[in-house]
């Protein structure tokens, strides 16, 4: 055997984990690259330990599709989040009230808000939860 036989690379394992593709899924979202965001966030979602990171992986996939335009994909998702587990996830409400907001479906935009204000009055996105039902119910009045 010759000494360059001799001389090989160390092998180095890689155990991928939901927090690796989670990572790159919003490096590649922050890119505008939703393509690959997409790619890496249902990645993560399928190496998930806990249900609680799923459900965080699941709903910036949501929020993936919904900047894509892709509003049918990103309701579907978000409806078996609420699904199974809404009492625990209420932003979901408020995600999904944009999609069909986007979609132009009012009178179902503005109940899912109204549920997000209820479930979490102290809610992340409480600001901008309040300006969309104000929004929606000018919109629905016909102003």
């Amino acid at each position: 055997m010759s000494d360059s036989e001799n001389k090989r690379a160390p092998i180095i394992e890689f155990f991928p984990s939901s927090e690796y593709y989670f990572s790159l899924g919003i490096a590649a979202f922050q890119k505008n690259d939703i393509l690959k965001a997409k790619k890496y966030l249902n990645r993560a979602a399928t190496l998930c330990k806990t249900e609680e990171e799923k459900i965080f992986a699941l709903c910036q996939l949501a929020i993936c599709h919904q900047h894509a335009g892709e509003f049918n994909e990103s309701i579907t998702i978000l409806d078996t989040l609420i699904e199974e587990s809404g009492d625990i996830f209420s932003e979901a409400y408020y995600f999904q009230a944009n999609n069909y907001a986007f979609l132009e479906n009012l009178e179902e935009a503005l109940e899912l808000v109204k549920m997000y204000l209820k479930e979490d009055p102290t809610g992340d996105f409480i600001e901008e939860a309040t300006e969309l039902k104000q929004t929606l119910e000018m919109e629905l009045k016909g102003y």
